[in-house]
């Protein structure tokens, strides 16, 4: 059968058993499926949709309490698009030191400044401690200290995780010790314990 003629199939089956799915905002209609391979270390999912999906966006199942984050290339077929989805397990915390305010002059006529409030801005992530060997596909557990986290691509995560910066997960104070962007959209981040 050809891929014209499955596109019906395919719309019938987006009407009938697909389910609501919010993509960075917009609420779509999409089919989801577990992913069908023997190892399911990760629990993966695929999104089938007529709607523009890019690496690296943030998915949920509008049913559900779960994000997931579009961890593969796209595969548009006819007017479909697929996407291999990844949920988000961990919260990463960046501590955000407040803006210095102007509080007037000391007694040598000299500018007084005192630190503003502090914020905190969380960034949903998939955080790992064990890498897949290439060759038998297993995971292997990486070092006891490190971890390694994947984000979506932006400016802001651009800017706030750089090579020595810090940030917290599960309560646990982590550097930045190596950003890779391999794969466009998405942000791995390598933390070592601090």
């Amino acid at each position: 059968m050809s891929e014209q003629q499955l596109e019906p199939f395919l719309d019938f089956f987006l009407y009938e058993q697909g389910v609501f799915v919010e993509v960075n905002g917009n609420i779509q209609k999409g089919l989801i499926s577990n992913s069908n391979e023997s190892l399911r270390y990760y629990n993966d999912k695929y999104l089938i949709g007529k709607f523009e999906i890019h690496t690296g966006d943030f998915v949920k199942i509008v049913d559900q309490n779960n994000t997931y984050l579009v961890v593969s290339e796209i595969d548009q077929r006819m007017n479909h698009n697929k996407a291999r989805l990844r949920k988000c397990n961990q919260i990463l915390i960046k501590e955000k030191p407040g803006k210095y305010i102007f509080y007037g002059y000391n007694d040598f006529g000299e500018p007084i400044y005192a630190p503003g409030e502090t914020t905190y801005v969380s960034y949903l992530s998939i955080v790992e401690n064990t890498v897949l060997d290439i060759e038998t596909n297993y995971p292997i557990t990486i070092s006891e200290n490190e971890i390694i986290a994947i984000l979506q691509e932006n400016e802001e995560t651009l800017l706030e995780f750089k090579i020595g910066e810090i940030f917290s997960v599960l309560n646990k104070n982590y550097q930045v010790f190596g950003v890779d962007r391999f794969k466009p959209g998405l942000l791995y981040i390598k933390g070592r314990l601090n």
